[in-house]
């Protein structure tokens, strides 16, 4: 049964499967120690990779949501939907002390807003490492679901006062 086998995501800690689509579902009533535990874990999977490679960081963090998010999809069955997909990307975001809200902005398109990132006002911060940073989101989203597509309407390194990522479906060619 599906729920009840521990799901494994390459960098994140090993939960029972009804834990893991409750933590996406619910994301405020996972335990601070646990998210900690995920947080420091997939930090470290982040730089573990980084170093590993000798490739460009952001196809490197590209790389990682892409495996993360196939981990995800094949073991819950979750990202059939934009709406799903930005749940996931949220939760991620959270994992890194990233407060993001998810609404649906139609039954075909969904939002998720931060306010930015911990980091974002900080001088060692800018344009390059956010454009890296939000390489592992597409590569989330594409490992989640292909026919999902993302892209952002407003960034704090662009000046603006919120970041704004908007999932809907990819067109069809």
């Amino acid at each position: 049964m599906r729920l009840l086998r521990p799901v494994e995501v390459p960098g994140l800690p090993r939960v029972p499967g009804m834990l893991a689509l409750a933590a996406l579902r619910f994301p405020r009533l996972v335990p601070v120690r646990l998210r900690w535990h995920a947080a420091t874990r997939g930090t470290g999977f982040l730089v573990s990779r980084l170093l590993q490679s000798g490739d460009d960081a952001g196809a490197v963090l590209r790389a990682v949501g892409e495996e993360q998010g196939r981990a995800i999809a094949d073991q819950l069955g979750y990202g059939r939907d934009p709406h799903e997909v930005a749940r996931v990307v949220a939760m991620a975001n959270r994992l890194y002390d990233i407060r993001a809200r998810v609404h649906a902005r139609s039954p075909t398109e969904s939002v998720v807003e931060t306010p930015g990132c911990p980091w974002s006002r900080e001088p060692w911060w800018g344009a390059k490492p956010c454009a890296c940073f939000s390489q592992y989101e597409v590569g989330l989203t594409a490992g989640l679901n292909p026919r999902v597509q993302l892209r952002y309407e407003s960034k704090r390194t662009r000046g603006d006062d919120r970041c704004v990522g908007v999932y809907s479906w990819r067109p069809r060619a």
